[in-house]
């Protein structure tokens, strides 16, 4: 093969004549042109390669998302469908839901174990206002569902207790 320009030892492309054959169809013969291509001395990689641990981020990610989907659906599902939810919070916390944050579902009796006594009669707002200040900004609703159960959306850097041991979608 000739090669065209200075032959580069570092890395760097140089261009080669590579031969191409085809067949004419008039005579028969074989034909050889020569094409200018570029060519690299660096090894290159060829197929793809992957690891599974490589998912693991996008499979927590699907994993905590399908949960919190769940927990929106669970208040409209079961005998009688009775819901507080309108169709305006409904869709308010699957936008929490779509937007990053995660809601997480506490039954009334492990929300008073996890955070005290004092919430039985409190309202939602208040509850959302003390978590804030005991979590961070990264509380951004609480509601009550139904069968007084507890909805708390947060984004996933509120990782205390018992957040970042939540057991719900897992």
């Amino acid at each position: 093969m000739h090669t065209l320009g200075p032959s580069l030892a570092n890395g760097e492309l140089r261009e080669k004549h590579m031969p191409t054959s085809r067949t004419s169809y008039k005579t028969g013969r074989r034909v050889t042109n020569y094409r200018r291509t570029p060519t690299s001395t660096s090894t290159q990689k060829t197929g793809w390669s992957y690891m599974p641990t490589q998912y693991k981020n996008a499979q927590c990610e699907i994993q905590w998302r399908i949960g919190s989907y769940r927990n929106i659906n669970s208040q409209f599902t079961g005998a009688g469908k009775v819901t507080a939810f309108s169709p305006t919070v409904a869709n308010r916390w699957i936008k929490y839901v779509n937007s990053g944050m995660r809601v997480y579902k506490f039954k009334s009796a492990d929300f008073y174990r996890h955070f005290g006594n004092q919430w039985q009669n409190a309202t939602p707002t208040a509850t959302a206002r003390w978590l804030k200040q005991k979590y961070g900004a990264g509380i951004k609703a609480v509601t009550r569902g139904k069968a007084n159960c507890w909805l708390v959306a947060a984004n996933e850097r509120v990782s205390a207790r018992p957040f970042g041991n939540y057991y719900n979608w897992r």
